[in-house]
């Protein structure tokens, strides 16, 4: 009875622990262009449970999310998976050929 107890017990702590990393990195993301004046019509929306949107000028692609340690995996509809991490305030992206974009997040 005691070991399926600890591992009930290590289950669940896992779980919240995953769950509460995941919520501070909701929100709207938009794309940081450096160097430019101009501000750029990309942003990415993570939303509470786990799905999101990434927007480009008349463009909208949904996607899923989920984070590991302080990586983020973006989960397009067609399969693909998109690697980026997060740091602070800033998801940095980066996009086949290789190129990496930035994403601040809006308060």
């Amino acid at each position: 009875m005691k070991p399926l107890f600890l591992y009930l017990a290590t289950f669940f702590l896992i779980l919240v622990s995953a769950c509460g990393q995941k919520e501070r990195f909701v929100g709207v993301y938009k794309e940081d262009v450096k160097g430019s004046q101009a501000c750029s019509e990309s942003a990415i929306e993570l939303k509470e449970n786990g799905r999101g949107v990434w927007r480009l000028i008349d463009d909208e692609t949904s996607l899923t999310w989920d984070v590991r340690g302080n990586e983020i995996r973006l989960h397009t509809k067609s399969g693909g998976v998109i690697l980026g991490t997060i740091q602070e305030d800033v998801l940095e992206v980066i996009l086949p050929g290789p190129k990496i974009k930035y994403f601040k997040k809006a308060k």
